[in-house]
């Protein structure tokens, strides 16, 4: 999969979605809400709270009282990549304060994840004698952008970001900018682009359509090829549509940041033989550039392709909303998504008096957001008219200009 050459760090109320694109093909993605950070990438002084062998690992407590788990092969700070594990016991004893970095974000259910791993240089100081913060995280737009090797341009609309980013990749100098003009840099096609990643069903050319299935042990990319042919034809139809699959599905499984195990059910593979090993071939090509380094062990014998990607953040569907058969967003996505079609209509129409009704469960969204309405005060350059509406319904908004009331 191709790599960003251009990241978009846009900073609408609430969030900042960073938006990474090759040529005109959006091939990263990645959504912050900033009232709840991920949290990836802290440093923390941890007590060791319990041992947990049968669990391969121990619980530490942060200083926040937050618990976190520490799994075992993350336990010794000296043992080499690869190197032998050791037993949970012998790594760290209860009650014992240990350095740990946070390494994966609250996701499906499962709490945070520290490692103990590449961290005792980090802490310069002398060693903390309580649980607590010893480093906050880098905002992650300026993470990402270290990621990001091939990024040759990067626009930003929020110019406080502008010095850590410069300082993250000098080499860019002033290509690193401000985004200027009166449009958003989030434009609202480029919004929906991204929300239709949470959509479960992707549409390709010539009847087929890849089905997206997040389940708590294992994600499913079912294959479906419409229509039918002759024996030969058919099977050669097959073979193009799981060459096209493979593709679309790799990039899927990039932009939606799916992780864990992932099963690829293909459109029937061919009875010749090397068919399976040629399926596994070009899957690992196509994720040759993912940023995580999924690894593609193989196609079972039940015919599916396995595949193993780190989890780190959460799917793009858990930030938005609730994981399910069919896509629900959250109250937050549906009351952040109001105050941006109220922002972009305030630089479509400045003379507008502009005002946001909202429904019952809109609104009581909107009153936990109090630093989003204060961004959309900030970028609108006007106080913020919205108002719960008993007449909508619960989940409703809409934007009106109060001068037509």
């Amino acid at each position: 999969m191709d790599r960003a050459r251009l990241l978009l760090i846009a900073s609408p109320p609430g969030e900042r979605w960073l938006l990474g694109l090759a040529g005109e093909r959006l091939v990263r993605v990645e959504i912050e809400r900033l009232r709840t950070p991920d949290r990836v990438g802290e440093l923390h002084a941890a007590r060791v709270s319990a041992i947990a062998r049968g669990l391969g690992g121990a619980f530490v407590a942060l200083g926040d009282g937050v618990e976190a788990f520490l799994p075992v092969e993350d336990a010794d700070p000296a043992r080499p990549e690869a190197g032998p594990i050791r037993p949970i016991e012998t790594c760290v004893r209860e009650g014992e304060l240990i350095i740990v970095r946070i390494v994966r974000a609250v996701m499906g259910g499962k709490g945070l994840r520290v490692s103990r791993r590449g961290v005792q240089s980090a802490v310069t100081r002398s060693l903390p004698t309580a649980p607590g913060l010893i480093a906050a995280a880098p905002p992650r737009a300026v993470s990402l952008l270290a990621e990001e090797p091939e990024v040759a341009e990067v626009l930003c609309d929020d110019v406080s970001l502008l010095p850590a980013l410069r300082a993250a990749r000098p080499d860019l100098g002033e290509r690193i900018r401000a985004h200027r003009g009166p449009a958003p840099l989030l434009d609202a096609a480029m919004e929906r682009d991204v929300e239709a990643l949470t959509d479960p069903t992707v549409a390709l050319p010539g009847g087929l359509s890849l089905h997206v299935t997040m389940a708590p042990g294992a994600t499913v990319i079912d294959v479906d090829l419409a229509g039918g042919s002759d024996r030969t034809a058919a099977s050669r139809r097959r073979e193009d549509a799981n060459r096209l699959a493979v593709a679309e599905a790799a990039r899927q499984i990039i932009l939606r940041n799916l992780g864990g195990v992932i099963l690829l059910d293909p459109a029937s593979l061919p009875s010749r033989r090397g068919a399976r090993e040629a399926l596994a071939r070009a899957m690992a090509q196509a994720l040759a550039g993912d940023p995580l380094g999924a690894r593609v062990l193989g196609v079972s014998r039940a015919g599916l392709l396995e595949i193993v990607r780190p989890r780190v953040r959460p799917p793009l569907a858990e930030i938005f909303g609730m994981v399910a058969t069919v896509f629900r967003p959250s109250d937050t996505t549906l009351a952040l998504r109001a105050l941006r079609a109220l922002w972009r209509e305030s630089r479509a129409l400045p003379a507008a008096r502009l005002r946001l009704r909202v429904g019952r469960i809109i609104g009581a969204a909107m009153a936990a957001e109090s630093e989003a309405i204060a961004r959309t005060e900030l970028l609108t350059g006007r106080p913020m008219c919205w108002q719960v509406d008993a007449t909508l319904a619960p989940r409703a908004w809409s934007v009106e200009d109060a001068r037509d009331a």
